[in-house]
């Protein structure tokens, strides 16, 4: 994003060059849904490659209570609990972090999906930004609203009229990612990439 950021900027459509703010707001937006897509996907893999009994380069693998599952999809099948279970049409839960870890719980007697829980707030709000990017619907609005609110705390409760998310992510990050990102000058949408950046390297040491 920081290549997006330093192009010039206009607002002019006559000008000779330049792109316009609410386009690098767009640009940012998309490409926080694509680091979402990107991260869920990365949660489901390493769980269900855990669960068949799969090692980091390190040597790490989670520690089984029950035993490991037979194959990929036996794994699948497991985490879903339905025998007919078909990654092509169904999906598991990976974009709730909570359910991430508790099933990891259940299945794991040491594992590193805890790192999570300290987490959930923010991957939630992650959520309802990527939602309200994807979606035009109230229900996303309001969780877009609630999210925003809960970064920026603005005195009054309220957003300016059209606030987006491209707007949210670019703004500099003050609270709520936790030292040393707080006050260091980086936007949110840096901060969320450093942070699922140390979840990943966490979850596969």
């Amino acid at each position: 994003m920081s290549v997006v950021r330093t192009l010039p900027q206009q607002v002019n459509p006559n000008a000779p060059q330049g792109i316009h703010p609410k386009h690098v707001r767009q640009i940012t937006g998309l490409a926080f849904m694509g680091v979402i897509a990107a991260w869920e996907e990365f949660l489901e893999r390493t769980l269900i490659r855990y669960l068949a009994g799969a090692k980091t380069n390190t040597g790490y693998t989670a520690t089984p209570k029950f035993g490991r599952a037979n194959n990929l999809g036996h794994a699948y099948e497991l985490l879903s609990q339905d025998p007919n279970y078909d990654p092509s049409k169904h999906y598991l839960k990976v974009s709730d972090a909570r359910w991430v870890w508790r099933t990891a719980d259940f299945f794991f007697s040491q594992h590193q999906y805890k790192l999570l829980q300290s987490k959930c707030d923010l991957l939630s709000n992650a959520n309802l930004i990527r939602n309200r990017i994807a979606h035009d619907s109230d229900k996303c609005k309001a969780g877009f609203k609630s999210a925003a609110i809960w970064f920026l705390q603005p005195t009054n409760g309220n957003l300016t009229k059209g606030f987006s998310p491209g707007e949210l992510l670019l703004s500099i990050a003050t609270r709520n990612f936790g030292n040393p990102l707080n006050g260091a000058g980086v936007s949110h949408f840096e901060a969320y990439m450093r942070t699922y950046e140390d979840l990943a390297k966490g979850i596969v040491p």
